[in-house]
């Protein structure tokens, strides 16, 4: 009762299209609120939860998702950062090689890849041979992908081949990926794998080891969403949203119909997930760049630095907005982005 009562005072003070406090404060009362509904009834949250599948970068079988998250992509850094670092690393892995295959662990609607491609046009020399696998949760999204990027390979006379594969991650198995016989190979998860399961990540991570990748690339959120205890993890939410949603303030109005989209439908339901829900219904199970070194190292694999040419872009980058929140930090060879002084995005290269 007394959580009730709490929780109506707060929805008094809060409001969706308030300042950011008042804003991110909404998403936080309305999870905490279904949180207490659920223990209640002694059932999982279940209204408005993600598919296991779920990722902060949204659905693509909604069009009116996909739009949704077109604004964020070109409205904030978050995204473009992700891609360019993760590009960046994965050219110069590839450096003089003729034959390269790249495997996307979420191809979504391919939209890290027609920069790369293009970057491969520009090479010294000519193109390499590209195979990309993509792997999805939708046979349709994932073809019309791979359609999308043959046209625009073949547009730029690069030597292209897409395969497709439809399986949950944890799903994987080594002979999904038609390796071939002299191709270097980089393995690509861009906010991907913290979705995976705890009980399937090692033997993810043993079989794209096994699978001899020249480079892996590795970019999720630089947060720690994963505790075992509740208060941790929702403090932990708290500061790490906070952030977003100030980064959100200085890009958009306050007015903003596209703001509040891309807070309503693309993050709130990510704090509802943390907040609300136990068990394989919480999904979003964020873990900070240091646990995924533990992750990575312990099946083996070495840090690879990320180049000076990568840092470069990523200066560039933050140059193109005109906010002036965006950070960018360097620990250990890796590349963090990260609103005034939170960091919101950790990207890592690896190798066996």
């Amino acid at each position: 009762m007394l959580a009730r009562r709490y929780l109506h005072h707060l929805n008094r003070l809060v409001s969706p299209l308030g300042d950011s406090m008042q804003r991110v404060a909404a998403c936080f009362t309305e999870s905490l609120s279904a949180r207490l509904a659920a223990a209640l009834t002694n059932k999982p949250s279940t209204s408005n939860i993600p598919n296991p599948s779920f990722n902060p970068f949204p659905d693509p079988k909604s069009p009116e998702i996909l739009k949704i998250y077109q604004i964020l992509y070109q409205a904030c850094p978050y995204i473009k950062f992700a891609h360019f670092t993760a590009n960046q690393a994965i050219f110069e892995a590839f450096e003089s090689q003729v034959r390269v295959h790249v495997i996307d662990l979420d191809i979504l609607q391919g939209y890290q890849w027609p920069a790369f491609i293009q970057a491969l046009a520009a090479r010294p020399g000519g193109a390499p041979f590209l195979r990309i696998t993509g792997v999805g949760s939708s046979p349709e999204d994932v073809r019309e992908t791979g359609r999308s990027l043959t046209e625009l390979a073949h547009s730029l006379h690069v030597p292209f081949e897409f395969h497709p594969i439809v399986e949950q991650l944890e799903d994987l198995k080594p002979l999904m990926f038609n390796r071939k016989v002299g191709e270097a190979l980089a393995v690509n998860s861009v906010s991907r794998l913290h979705g995976v399961p705890r009980n399937c990540l090692g033997n993810l991570l043993t079989m794209i080891r096994d699978l001899a990748p020249n480079i892996v690339t590795i970019v999720e959120q630089e947060a720690s969403h994963n505790g075992p205890y509740f208060l941790g993890r929702f403090l932990e939410a708290l500061h790490y949203y906070s952030a977003i949603f100030d980064s959100l303030n200085a890009t958009f109005p306050t007015d903003s119909a596209q703001r509040a989209k891309v807070e309503q439908h693309i993050f709130a339901p990510e704090i509802r997930n943390i907040v609300a829900c136990e068990g394989p219904e919480r999904v979003i199970r964020h873990e900070r760049l240091e646990k995924w070194r533990r992750h990575m190292e312990g099946k083996g694999f070495k840090g690879v630095p990320l180049s000076a040419n990568a840092v470069t872009q990523s200066k560039i980058l933050l140059g193109l907005y005109s906010c002036e929140g965006y950070r960018l930090t360097q620990d250990r060879g890796c590349l963090l982005l990260g609103w005034q002084d939170r960091a919101i995005l950790a990207a890592s290269a690896w190798k066996c």
